[in-house]
């Protein structure tokens, strides 16, 4: 089961603290921030509250709290993000679906505001055109993604997988280590961040958004040149949203701060 208050001690990630990053317990997946603690137990918020059945607007069906993954031929991924699934997650026998705790967190429509513009995102399990920036189009591979509903001037609207978010950032990650300190490197995309630049080596936020733009923008094809499918202003709106989906992935609760406002499932 999920670790309940009673048994274990939160331990909160305020705004301007250090970076504190781990490897939940539960999920095996990486975190950073806010964490439930027991003895040498440490487990993202949501999975030690995790709720023993979930109702999920985008999964027919309830969705039931597995703690054990299935391993060898059973293996399975998550049906959100694409990722191994190797702890807790929730299972729908009625959709055959399986997601993270942390994806199931995803917010279902983010709203995001920057330069006097309010810009629009809605999470979808299938969509009918390519990722803005993997430029993969549906068939086997259908990992979520979120969906622009108005970008101001661009004429045609964003796509963004949660997997792309996911390795855009791991492929940013700097020196050794496991998974959490590669994922920990979503704060090169903070730009304005708390931490400021220390907490990222010194490199300034102009610096680390222009290295996730570089990124978007070559995955997008143009190898970040003028002739890129993305342009910037964009590119720093995704920018914008992919701290948003990390915060709530690692369980870091300053990031999604950035958004004006979100849904949650």
């Amino acid at each position: 089961m999920g670790l309940p208050p009673p048994l274990g001690v939160g331990v909160l990630h305020r705004h301007g603290d250090a970076a504190t990053i781990f490897d939940c317990e539960g999920c095996r997946e990486p975190g950073e921030g806010t964490r439930y603690t027991s003895g040498d137990l440490v487990l993202h918020t949501h999975c030690a509250l995790a709720a023993p059945t979930l109702q999920h607007p985008l999964v027919k069906g309830d969705m039931v709290l597995r703690h054990v993954a299935p391993t060898g031929r059973d293996a399975v991924l998550c049906d959100a993000c694409y990722g191994a699934v190797r702890g807790f997650h929730y299972h729908s026998s009625t959709g055959g679906l399986d997601l993270h705790p942390g994806c199931a967190k995803m917010p279902l429509s983010i709203t995001l505001q920057e330069g006097g513009a309010t810009f629009d995102f809605v999470l979808r399990r299938k969509v009918k055109h390519r990722c803005s920036s993997c430029r993969a189009m549906e068939g086997y591979y259908r990992p979520w993604c979120y969906r622009s509903k108005n970008i101001p001037d661009h004429h045609q609207r964003v796509y963004l997988h949660i997997n792309c978010i996911k390795e855009i950032m791991a492929g940013l990650g700097h020196g050794g280590g496991g998974e959490a300190s590669k994922m920990h490197r979503h704060e090169i995309m903070a730009a304005g961040s708390s931490r400021g630049a220390d907490a990222a080596g010194g490199e300034g936020a102009n610096d680390r958004v222009n290295r996730v733009i570089a990124r978007l923008q070559e995955r997008a094809g143009g190898g970040g040149s003028s002739k890129s499918k993305l342009v910037r202003r964009v590119c720093e709106v995704l920018v914008m949203l992919m701290r948003v989906v990390m915060g709530v992935l690692l369980g870091d609760p300053t990031a999604p701060l950035i958004a004006f406002n979100f849904i949650m499932p």
